[in-house]
């Protein structure tokens, strides 16, 4: 009875863990190349021991051969990688909102390495990912992706079929609303870069012999990063609120 007990435990973690590992590989700070792979693995084994009592009533029973139980595993990391891709779509909201607000401040050339993505980026788009990554943290939005990793047991259920086309439906409508959501995130800068690049023109056109480019330059840099101290604020809070409502709507669509 007892060998019953730890073999259908040992089953029944093995699935949460294969669903919940790879979400981790994705999550937002944890996916850093600087976090050691040792203790996103740890962190995944003790968010699948808290979470195994309370999805332990949605887990199917334990298949009798070893192609089956090898396929139940493989379609959890396939959810799990779906999951993880969607939470990365949110956040290349600030990827785009990044790149939109660097060449709007002239700041496209300056690059540094991130630490988030561990890839040279503007450096506007290195400070939106700490600070996103950081206000996560802080505001306790992580919680909510990790209770959204455990409701999704009840939403795709381990040896279900995959709903392959609601998934790429879901996939291709947040990539709709992420875009929307770069977009609004960096419009200041737009309406800034048309402003600014047409005063430039009208200016070089008034005065031919005046070089333009080495005046508007710092002009334009400067002016960026005042506008960016101002609306970085309000920036956060429409990503965070952004971040909740999605998550709330991929678990409870």
């Amino acid at each position: 009875m007892l060998q019953d007990l730890l073999a259908l435990n040992v089953f029944q973690f093995l699935l949460i863990f294969s669903r919940l590992s790879i979400l981790f590989v994705l999550f937002p700070g944890i996916s850093a190349a600087y976090v050691p792979v040792r203790v996103r693995l740890v962190v995944a084994v003790m968010v699948a021991l808290v979470a195994l009592p309370l999805v332990a009533d949605q887990l199917p029973g334990q298949p009798n051969n070893a192609a089956d139980l090898g396929w139940m595993i493989v379609k959890e990391f396939l959810i799990g990688g779906f999951i993880g891709m969607l939470v990365q779509t949110i956040m290349s909201v600030l990827q785009l909102a990044g790149e939109v607000i660097a060449t709007a401040s002239g700041l496209t050339n300056a690059l540094v390495d991130d630490p988030v993505t561990q890839e040279q980026s503007a450096i506007v788009i290195g400070l939106l990912d700490i600070v996103a990554v950081l206000m996560i943290f802080i505001t306790g939005s992580h919680q909510l992706l990790i209770s959204a990793a455990i409701d999704s047991f009840s939403l795709m259920r381990p040896g279900q079929d995959l709903f392959a086309g609601d998934m790429l439906a879901m996939g291709s409508t947040l990539i709709n609303q992420a875009f929307a959501m770069g977009i609004r995130l960096a419009a200041p800068f737009l309406v800034f870069q048309l402003v600014f690049q047409i005063t430039s023109g009208i200016l070089a056109r008034l005065s031919p012999q005046l070089n333009v480019y080495f005046v508007a330059m710092p002009a334009q840099i400067a002016l960026g990063l005042g506008i960016l101290m101002i609306t970085l604020p309000t920036m956060m809070l429409f990503f965070l609120r952004f971040f909740d409502e999605t998550l709330r709507n991929i678990v409870h669509p």
